[in-house]
Order: structure tokens, then sequence, then C-alpha cells
């Protein structure tokens, strides 16, 4: 074929993330011998991927808030498809965030697309709506996922499939400057030091800022020296600020730009964080983690009669076993976040035990992404699109 032409569609901070990397990946494979463009965000406009459409408003989590948002998501998803078949690109690569994805998939295959529509990222069916991955093998050409145990649920349907491995486990988490974080906010020698993470989405952030606060309360109460900090991104730093104008406590915490996560994680000797991939990035960190979250009413009715493993956190799923406190809905309270923060923070055989078996846990994840190729997860996800276009 003549120079590929390729789009990549990101709907939401995480796959902008990845889109990006995806991106050079490609142009890197191709010795720049391609044409990518794309619908993403900041990450992917760095690397001079221009989106048409603002992505900021499909950060949306949960039944109710999906009903609400329902006329703008169809309208991003006729404007998606559209530029889409504007480029006359030659493969789509539609990256995660099911709801809107598999909506452009649909629109695409409805006014006739001719191009390759690969999925990246499958959808959770081992955890709920199992349906789904009919529904996928239906609209999609191609999938990539991140799990090997993915694939019967997808192939079943007729749905070509190729594993491309977990791009958590791409990063080393042992390179973090812990005492260069000390030194530079004057964090005594001897502080405890806490990791706060806020999730990254709006709701995540909302409804966790005052069991947050409340725990923080708590926990300076019991350790008046503990120092607690919290790395944020670019895109929910004006949501957090807005968290701590409203909870007073939040104050005491020390919120850094999200570069410096690794630090955060090197200098922390325990955490509290919004379920989510952050989580099993601190388990391969090794650091003791309370995981807590929060939907709203509708949503979490819902969800629970739908979802079928006793966790939520995909490191305590592989394990089988809870090695991260979970505080989910009604026990997300800052006294449950506090008092299980404090079980690590105030006996450190409790956190030397909770790390080792974090970082066990780990060992077993990434070796079962050992039957794949070496290199990172873009650069297979990359040859794989490329075998697919060839």
């Amino acid at each position: 074929m003549n120079q590929p032409h390729i789009y990549i569609v990101a709907a939401e901070k995480s796959g902008d993330e990845l889109g990006a990397k995806l991106v050079s990946a490609i142009r890197k494979l191709e010795n720049g011998d391609v044409k990518i463009s794309g619908i993403g965000g900041s990450a992917m406009h760095r690397i001079g991927i221009i989106s048409p459409i603002d992505i900021s408003p499909l950060s949306i989590l949960g039944f109710l808030e999906g009903l609400k948002s329902y006329p703008l998501i169809l309208q991003l998803v006729n404007e998606a498809a559209d530029a889409i078949i504007s480029s006359k690109a030659d493969a789509c690569v539609l990256i995660d965030s099911w709801g809107f994805t598999m909506r452009v998939a649909k629109r695409l295959k409805k006014i006739g697309y001719k191009g390759k529509i690969i999925k990246y990222v499958a959808p959770q069916v081992w955890a709920m709506r199992e349906g789904r991955s009919k529904i996928l093998a239906e609209g999609v050409d191609h999938l990539l996922t991140i799990h090997a145990f993915d694939a019967p649920y997808f192939t079943r349907h007729g749905l070509p499939v190729t594993y491309v491995g977990n791009p958590v486990f791409d990063q080393e988490y042992d390179t973090g400057d812990g005492q260069g974080l000390r030194d530079s906010y004057c964090i005594p020698p001897n502080a405890p030091v806490l990791a706060m993470l806020f999730g990254s989405r709006l709701s995540e952030i909302q409804t966790l800022a005052q069991p947050f606060a409340d725990a923080v309360r708590r926990l300076k109460i019991a350790m008046p020296e503990l120092v607690i900090i919290a790395p944020v991104s670019d895109n929910i730093s004006t949501d957090v600020m807005a968290a701590v104008a409203q909870h007073d406590a939040l104050q005491d915490v020390i919120l850094l730009n999200e570069d410096k996560k690794l630090d955060c994680f090197d200098l922390a000797v325990a955490s509290i964080s919004c379920s989510g991939t952050v989580t099993t990035q601190l388990a391969c960190a090794g650091v003791p983690t309370i995981v807590a979250y929060r939907l709203n009413w509708l949503t979490y009715q819902i969800a629970k009669r739908l979802y079928k493993p006793d966790y939520i956190s995909i490191v305590n799923i592989a394990a089988g076993d809870e090695l991260m406190p979970e505080c989910i809905q009604n026990l997300c309270t800052g006294e449950n976040l506090a008092r299980r923060a404090l079980a690590y923070l105030q006996n450190e055989q409790t956190r030397q035990i909770a790390s080792k078996n974090l970082l066990s846990a780990v060992k077993v994840m990434r070796e079962g992404s050992g039957a794949i190729t070496a290199g990172h997860t873009c650069d297979r996800a990359a040859i794989a699109i490329h075998k697919i276009l060839h």
C-alpha cells in the first residue's frame, strides 16, 4: 500500500496518553512514512495530533451522568465519525472508552466506512456485561487487548484478537527520587509521608473529596507529624483546587504536578487512592494502599447487580485476595480510610508485609505478560496495526 493513513481516537485522559504513545510507536515503526490524524487531548496534541473536537466532556462516569450528557455524546459521536470519513483513513483505532468509541464504530459502519476499525483495550467483559463481547465483534474488525485472558470472550464470536500486553508494566516504578522531593519541600527527615490520589475524572474528585478531607483531618489528629502529598495532573488540577477550597482539611495536602508521581511513590510509606490504573502502579512500586471509590446511588445499584469479581482493584482480582483494602460506596468514609491507613502508618511490620505481598502479586502479573515479544506495549500494538493494514 502507499503511505498508510491511520486515525486514532481517544476520549479520556488515559486513552489520550496511550494514544500519544501509540502514535510515536507507529511513526517509529513506519520510519515516518505514515500519516496519522486523531481525536484526543493534550498528550496527543503535544506530539502534533490536532483534535477536531474537544474530548473533555467525555470524561463521564456512571449511568445517571451518561443520561444527562447523552445529547452531547451523540453530537460528538457524529462529529468524530464525520471527521474519520472525511479523512479517508485506511484504519481507525478506537482506544478504550466503551460508550463513546463503540457508538463511533457503529456510526462508521452505518455510513459506509471502508477502512479497518480496530479497538485498542477490550471492555472488561470478564467483570460484567459479557454480552458486550458480541457487540464488539459486530462493530469492529480487530481487537488489541491488554489482558492475556481476554481473547476467548471475543474469538468465540469471530473477532480476531491480538494480545499486546499491559502498558502499566512498561514503566519501572523504582526510579523516583523521594529524598529529592523531601528536600525540595523541606519535609522533616523523620516525618512519615502518605500519598493521596484523587482520581482522573471530575465525578471521582467530587464524590471522594469529602471522605478524603475527613480522612486527612483524622490522620493529622492521630499523627500531627504526618505529611500528605498528592500528584495531580493538569486536566484535573482546577477540579482538585475547587475541592480544596470547599474542604478546609484538604489544605493540609501538598499538591504536586503529576510528573512528580514516581517521586511521591518513592517517598510515601502508604497511600489512599481512588480506584483505577494508579492503584496497579502503586502496587508496582510496593506502596501499601487503601483503595477508595464511590458512585452515585443509581449507578451503584446497577453495577452491584452486574459486577462479578469480589474486588474492584486489578491487583486484588489477580491475586484473589484483598492485598489492597477496599473502601467502596458506604464503606468509603473518612473514618474507615483513616483507620486503615493508620494500620500501615503506625506499624512498620504491617507495611513491610503489605509491600512484599504487592510486589509478589505484581511479579506474577508481569510474568503473565511474558508470553509476548520484547518491547513496550505500544510497540507491539504498532506492529499489530501494521500487519492488519498489510
